[in-house]
């Protein structure tokens, strides 16, 4: 499953984006009873018992009695904790993934999107984690999950600029206001839809004005240290256009060269405010998930 990086600037629980950061699970049989192991990122954070959360999505999309006791789950992630990357909606589809083979329970991704959205929240780190590609994301009056891909310039670079903090997403929710006038409303509507045209038409010199938002980013901006002086960077060679990556902190930049430059500014950024953060150039993970059934003697599930 890869990282994914939502909203992305305007499209405040309606867009997502997969990145080149992976999840990689693996379920197999065990002698020695009920077992997890991880490595990776945050691997002294990730429980190892029954509150994992990749296990608790397994079970909660398993049928009950079929759910054995006896096996190992092996995690290798490379998606930092906390970061606005889609970590968690990475695990939850991992484990209903995982579930879905082991069990051959043949339920297809759109109601591995549901029942995944329906754990996690919200769809849109969920829908990229599975699609991949540039996610578009809907919810009907109902609760259903639509879900449709749109596309992403093969000639724009992107970078991941990750500070050395986390925020909880929980925490990053509670400052938005109830309410939001209509200026703002219209405001993100024009910018949500500039964005996927210019995005569609290749029409990269819009991405500065279209990744601009009001619903969410200026609310969490006290919460981010640096955030502010980034969304004003400009003349940076290269730089197209920033947005927060999900809840944040993390920072999405994309660019149409020089990335690496541009990703070095928006770490400055950080470290005036006495923090250090890493810039990574990362590709467009186009195809999600990826669950393959290795063969024997593993006889295992992988899912990616």
């Amino acid at each position: 499953m890869p990282a994914s990086s939502a909203n992305l600037g305007p499209g405040f629980d309606a867009l997502a984006l997969a990145l080149g950061l992976h999840l990689k699970c693996t379920l197999r049989k065990s002698g020695q009873g009920f077992r997890i192991r991880v490595t990776g990122a945050g691997d002294s954070e990730i429980p190892c018992n029954e509150s994992n959360l990749i296990w608790r999505a397994f079970l909660r999309f398993a049928v009950p009695e079929r759910a054995e006791e006896n096996l190992e789950l092996e995690i290798v992630n490379e998606i930092p904790l906390g970061r606005g990357l889609g970590s968690s909606a990475a695990a939850i589809v991992a484990g209903m993934a995982l579930a879905n083979e082991w069990l051959g329970l043949g339920r297809s991704r759109a109601q591995l999107i549901q029942a995944a959205t329906e754990m996690e929240g919200h769809p849109d780190n969920v829908a990229a984690a599975v699609r991949g590609g540039l996610v578009v994301c809907c919810q009907t009056d109902d609760g259903s999950v639509l879900t449709a891909n749109a596309r992403f310039p093969k000639d724009v670079e992107t970078v991941l600029v990750v500070p050395q903090y986390q925020l909880s997403t929980e925490a990053a929710r509670a400052v938005l206001p109830a309410l939001y006038s209509r200026q703002d409303a219209v405001f993100n509507l024009q910018r949500v839809a500039l964005l996927l045209a210019a995005l569609g038409e290749g029409r990269t010199e819009l991405l500065a004005e279209a990744l601009r938002d009001r619903l969410h980013q200026p609310w969490r901006a006290p919460l981010l240290p640096g955030f502010a002086e980034i969304l004003k960077l400009h003349n940076i060679p290269g730089l197209l256009g920033v947005a927060l990556s999900g809840a944040g902190p993390a920072v999405v930049a994309f660019c149409r060269s020089r990335s690496l430059e541009a990703g070095e500014a928006i770490v400055a950024c950080f470290r005036r405010q006495n923090i250090e953060a890493t810039a990574l150039r990362l590709p467009i993970d186009e195809h999600g998930l990826v669950v393959e059934r290795l063969p024997e003697p593993d006889a295992a599930v992988e899912a990616i």
